[in-house]
């Protein structure tokens, strides 16, 4: 099960490297990497551990052209993430992005000179 979320301001900046070529392109591809990677590390960081299970399953991978993602697959991630009616929530992904989104857009912002 994946978790889906957006960051606002990146998707202005991914098509502004697609309008600027081929050296922008990697510039942000290499940049949205890194910072997949540490939302990763983040996301592990905060997972909360009963087997170790949820830990060890989170990884990050591309997910098409200047696109990447971080899942958590194992079925029960959704219900620690959000939580439900009767267990409180347990957020480590969201937490590991709004960490992880400041230092990215300040990123792309050096790259582009904005």
């Amino acid at each position: 099960m994946s978790i889906r979320f957006k960051v606002r301001g990146v998707n202005q900046m991914v098509n502004l490297a697609k309008m600027k070529g081929r050296q922008a392109q990697q510039a942000t591809d290499k940049e949205l990497e890194r910072s997949s990677i540490r939302i990763e590390k983040g996301a592990k960081t905060r997972a909360p551990v009963d087997t170790g299970q949820l830990k060890k399953t989170i990884f990050q991978g591309q997910a098409g052209a200047l696109t990447y993602k971080v899942v958590a697959p194992v079925h029960y991630a959704i219900y620690l993430e959000k939580g439900t009616r009767k267990m409180g929530a347990k957020p480590f992904l969201r937490p590991a992005l709004e960490e992880e989104r400041p230092r990215l857009l300040a990123r792309l912002k050096q790259i582009y000179g904005k």
